[in-house]
């Protein structure tokens, strides 16, 4: 008898082990026909488990599906369409049997920029019951961490949900967007500044504005950085420098200073050309193909050269 319990125990404890990654991006790739991105594999008491995101093409909605192992093959028992490429960060996705019931959960986390906020989604589904459980962080750009706001969809606070909540909890808090109470954001601060007292330059209903340059939250916003300057131009002793989904610095190289003297609307309108016209710095809007002056020697910004 002991004998059999042990060959018992042994059997059971081979058949929890999960597939390699690529074994099961394997067995998903045979049974969805489709491009497999990531995949989760899990076994319970009630069998052998994939999750999977898919897509039929690059840069198309990515899918999720849950497959369960039937004789030699993954058959899926669940799928959903998300209507997200998932192509700006890179998404997760994992199984857990939260409940000990032997159904599993699928869950995924996924982040979708958009021109001014960003949202990070949390799903859970639950395959005993068969429904969705979500959460979301809602990030604005140039905001505060603190700013951010959570929500959770009101499914996940019933009291039969607890461990479903404490689950995504657990995510939600970890995640790099969850607000942060006092945090320090020096970057968002400075674009607060500026904005506060010139952003009225990108309204259309003043063409001058007499600004200070703010001093940048770190002097490297300056320093060349292939991946995200647009623009380069040095001229009067000073150099200027347009970033990727920012704004357009000066650098003083005598007095070792960089600061900001202009930050567009919209971050997906950075400048994208520098140049001296008639003693002004043209910056190119990259969506607009329209320009903004800057006199240094005055220090005005204006839609127009002042004559």
């Amino acid at each position: 008898m002991r004998r059999f319990l042990l060959l018992t125990v042994m059997m059971m404890g081979s058949s929890a082990m999960s597939l390699s990654a690529a074994a099961a991006k394997a067995a998903a790739t045979r049974t969805l026909g489709t491009s497999v991105m990531l995949t989760a594999s899990l076994t319970t008491r009630t069998g052998d488990y994939l999750a999977a995101l898919s897509r039929t093409y690059a840069g198309g909605d990515v899918k999720v599906t849950l497959l369960k192992k039937v004789g030699s093959i993954y058959v899926s028992t669940w799928s959903m369409d998300t209507e997200q490429t998932m192509d700006q960060s890179p998404p997760s996705l994992s199984l857990v049997d939260l409940n000990k019931d032997g159904s599993p959960e699928v869950y995924w986390n996924h982040v979708s920029y958009g021109v001014s906020v960003g949202g990070h989604y949390f799903t859970l589904y639950d395959s005993a019951r068969k429904r969705l459980y979500s959460s979301a962080i809602t990030e604005f750009y140039g905001g505060r961490r603190g700013d951010s706001i959570v929500e959770y969809a009101p499914a996940l606070l019933e009291p039969a949900n607890a461990t479903f909540l404490s689950f995504i909890v657990g995510k939600v808090e970890k995640d790099d967007a969850f607000p942060q109470a006092n945090a320090k954001d020096p970057y968002g601060d400075m674009i607060r500044a500026w904005t506060g007292k010139y952003g009225v330059i990108n309204s259309g209903r003043v063409n001058f504005v007499a600004i200070k340059p703010v001093p940048a939250s770190t002097t490297s916003l300056c320093n060349k950085d292939p991946g995200f300057e647009t623009a380069r131009l040095t001229a009067g002793g000073l150099t200027y420098v347009a970033r990727h989904k920012d704004g357009v610095y000066v650098l003083d190289p005598k007095k070792k200073t960089c600061a900001l003297i202009y930050f567009p609307e919209d971050v997906y309108q950075w400048v994208d050309q520098l140049k001296v016209v008639e003693g002004w710095i043209a910056m190119r809007n990259r969506t607009t193909g329209k320009y903004l002056y800057f006199d240094p020697k005055d220090m005005v910004l204006g839609t127009q050269i002042a004559r």
